[in-house]
């Protein structure tokens, strides 16, 4: 399958100064979110759809959906905002503030049918705040 939206889809600095812009966070920071969100999403996939997600996101990013580990079953269920609290060692407020910046920014250069099968395969727990 071809890169679907080659050309026209934001590339990886253009994606965390939109993070940056939206949220007010540090280039650091912006930069963490979204790499973090790409793997968040990347884990809860099968093999097949990581390789779709991956295959519209600018190479950087790429290289972390196409490695994320897939988790224990009871992890993939996990709230991203409760990962990304975790992972981050932040409050839940700045954790969503994240996910939903990450998640908005990655919206803007994948395809509209790639981000409905993408909430179809997220547990809906997981999946909770990207709706």
């Amino acid at each position: 399958m071809g890169k679907q939206g080659e050309g026209d889809a934001m590339g990886y600095r253009e994606l965390i100064k939109k993070i940056q812009h939206d949220s007010g966070f540090s280039d650091a920071e912006s930069k963490e979110a979204l790499d973090q969100m790409v793997e968040s999403i990347a884990e809860r996939l099968t093999a097949d759809e990581r390789k779709d997600f991956a295959s519209q996101l600018p190479q950087e990013l790429q290289d972390i959906a196409l490695s994320a580990d897939m988790p224990a079953r009871d992890e993939r269920h996990q709230d991203i905002i409760r990962e990304f609290m975790e992972k981050e060692n932040i409050d839940e407020a700045r954790a969503k503030k994240q996910v939903l910046t990450a998640w908005g920014a990655l919206k803007a250069t994948i395809s509209p049918g790639e981000i409905e099968d993408i909430k179809a395969q997220l547990p809906s727990q997981a999946a909770a705040p990207l709706y």
